[in-house]
């Protein structure tokens, strides 16, 4: 008996086996340790993009007066300086909360999930809530104070129960959409140059288009700051005439901001926006062949490159060789490899002050809508993919899976501590599916991605040298994975489909996940309460026009009758009477069968319950009922998986 097996067999007879269930659950002490490593490798990019995504608030920076003109302080030796200090105590932080909360969902929750800070949530609260630099409605003191009340209701929700009771009424195409509207919000930001790739830039007539330029074919958009840094005091400050009559600006007022345009010339010619490109394909390629870690691979590969401190090296990231702000103070910490861990710039930055303040409310209230949607829709999914190599680990009946409400709390809590050490809110990561793919069944392996994020977590100096342009790709990359909820949506029914493209149209345009929230919530209750007002005028005025389905539907309640007419609508004429469009559905239904059932063989579930694929309806069945059916079916094959 080798050593591995001697380490398992002691395990499982251990009382550690026995609280963590590993006989039960069909696991051992190795398997865990492997699912733990594949989790943390699938993960571990939270490092270098949570603490770029946050530092773009400028933190304490913008408040303690380092960088007082926000965006316009960004040239500033000073500013960069403070900036390098918060980006270090923000990876000293995103891994503080990552080790706790993995120990406690280890510990207490005892499930194989990774919970770390929630990607799409943190660009709302760096983007939207304190904005660019501190451009927002709020400051990055008062957003902690909301994350970290949002927590403590995150577990009462729990602890009573809404929480499983809301899953239940939220409409499922806005819970779908939402999804991927945070998707194509996480491209977007991946796209561009502050925390991307830099692909797209801004233009004066279409607001944003092709770029990836160098620095020297890079204009700049100016912001106007008055003589005393407030507001413009007069037309005088702004421009003046000059000795020779030629118009002069107020340089003080001038400053430069973040953002640029690109000179024709230099379109698609930028080193790091290419540089960035080929990770981004690298990261694909591995994904494509299954390869653990594929994300962490590509980011290492974009990483490395930009570590090269030459002349000759155009797209490198420090040293004294690179137009890229802040290269040299990046460079002197990157020297020391190893730093202790400090949280001083971002830990315990409460201002409670703040709630008198609606902007606050609003942003709170955000954060506990969108950090409910996601975390309980990754928990159920990630409960559901257990279930297929734990049997009966989720209740048929109850709908209910082993210590949930204990884990409910635990991703309460883990909010609230991130809250405390100065990150966004944190949730269950889906990529958690990695992990149990490869074996991971119970907490022990949460507990092994906490102690590798402890482990990263001194290794800050090499974590903040990580550019931009090597973790953007990721960004992309999740946001196309995010996005594939959108073919489960009932895209012919108009009542659903019109609320479901809103909500994900609108949350990337607006650079804001709670607008799209919002536009979709109201089109979803505007749509479907004129046609409820609509179907019952119908029902009580025009009984003649309603069919026997919907009657018997109804009981002959004129209310429940119009309810099912709204929830059921009839089927577009045009879809019914065309031909190539029937055929088009029929072939849709058909791939969507073959994936679901190809989804079900890679878990090892038998498809002998699914009916047999066929493009040919019944004598008598329409054929839009049978595309309706074969899509309920795909969607319950996907849902198993």
């Amino acid at each position: 008996m080798g050593f591995i097996a001697k380490m398992n067999d002691a395990a499982q007879n251990s009382g550690f086996g026995k609280y963590f269930k590993l006989t039960e659950r069909r696991t051992t002490l190795s398997q865990e340790i492997r699912g733990g490593l594949v989790t943390f490798l699938t993960v571990c990019y939270i490092l270098p993009v949570n603490s770029g995504i946050l530092n773009d608030t400028g933190g304490i920076c913008v408040t303690n007066g380092d960088c007082p003109l926000g965006p316009g302080s960004l040239g500033d030796d000073q500013c960069q300086a403070c900036l390098a200090e918060m980006r270090k105590s923000l990876i000293s932080a995103t891994a503080a909360a990552c080790i706790i909360s993995h120990f406690l969902m280890g510990l207490v929750g005892n499930l194989p999930l990774a919970v770390a800070p929630a990607m799409g949530i943190n660009a709302y609260f760096a983007y939207t809530v304190v904005g660019f630099m501190g451009t927002g409605r709020i400051t990055y003191q008062q957003a902690l104070t909301a994350a970290f009340v949002e927590g403590f209701i995150f577990i009462f929700i729990s602890l009573v129960g809404v929480r499983t009771w809301l899953m239940k009424v939220v409409p499922r195409c806005l819970l779908l959409s939402t999804s991927a509207g945070i998707g194509l919000f996480l491209a977007f930001i991946g796209l561009q140059h502050a925390e991307g790739i830099g692909l797209v830039t801004y233009n004066s007539a279409t607001l944003v288009t092709l770029g990836g330029c160098s620095t020297q074919y890079r204009r700049n958009q100016f912001t106007f700051v008055g003589a005393d840094g407030g507001p413009i005091p007069a037309a005088v400050d702004v421009c003046a005439v000059g000795p020779s009559g030629e118009a002069e600006l107020f340089a003080p007022g001038w400053v430069p901001s973040g953002n640029y345009a690109c000179d024709s010339a230099g379109v698609m010619r930028s080193p790091t926006m290419w540089l960035g490109i080929m990770a981004g394909i690298l990261m694909a390629v591995l994904m494509a062949k299954n390869v653990k870690g594929a994300m962490i691979i590509g980011i290492l590969f974009a990483t490395i490159i930009s570590w090269i401190p030459t002349s000759g090296n155009m797209a490198a990231y420090i040293g004294d060789y690179t137009s890229v702000p802040g290269a040299k103070l990046r460079m002197e910490y990157f020297k020391k490899v190893v730093a202790v861990p400090d949280t001083s710039y971002s830990a315990g930055q409460f201002d409670w002050s703040a709630f008198s303040n609606g902007n606050l409310w609003i942003a709170l209230l955000t954060f506990l809508y969108v950090d409910f949607l996601d975390s309980s829709g990754t928990f159920f999914s990630m409960a559901n993919f257990l279930n297929n190599y734990i049997p009966n680990f989720v209740d048929e009946k109850t709908k209910t899976f082993e210590r949930q409400m204990p884990a409910f709390c635990v991703d309460g809590a883990s909010t609230s501590v991130g809250a405390v050490l100065g990150s966004s809110p944190l949730t269950v990561y889906i990529e958690s599916a990695a992990g149990i793919r490869e074996g991971a069944r119970t907490g022990v392996a949460a507990l092994v991605v906490g102690f590798c994020f402890f482990i990263a977590m001194f290794f800050s100096p090499l974590i903040a040298a990580i550019p931009p342009y090597a973790t953007g790709p990721a960004l992309i990359l999740v946001g196309s994975m995010m996005i594939f909820n959108i073919v489960r949506i009932n895209w012919i029914n108009i009542n659903e489909a019109v609320p479901a493209f809103i909500t994900l149209a609108v949350m990337p345009l607006t650079y804001s996940i709670a607008y799209g929230l919002i536009a979709g919530i109201f089109t979803y209750m505007l749509i479907n309460g004129l046609v409820l007002v609509w179907s019952y005028i119908q029902v009580t005025a025009f009984p003649k026009t309603i069919s026997e389905e919907a009657r018997a539907a109804g009981n002959g309640n004129p209310l429940k009758i119009a309810w099912y007419l709204t929830a059921n609508p009839p089927m577009p004429e045009d879809l019914i009477e065309n031909p190539n469009e029937l055929d088009a559905n029929m072939r849709r239904m058909t791939f969507r069968l073959r994936s679901a059932e190809a989804k079900l063989t890679e878990a090892g579930i038998s498809t002998a319950d699914l009916p047999p694929l066929s493009t040919t309806a019944p004598e008598g069945v329409p054929v839009a009922k049978m595309v309706d059916a074969g899509v309920d079916i795909a969607d319950a094959a996907a849902a198993k998986v």
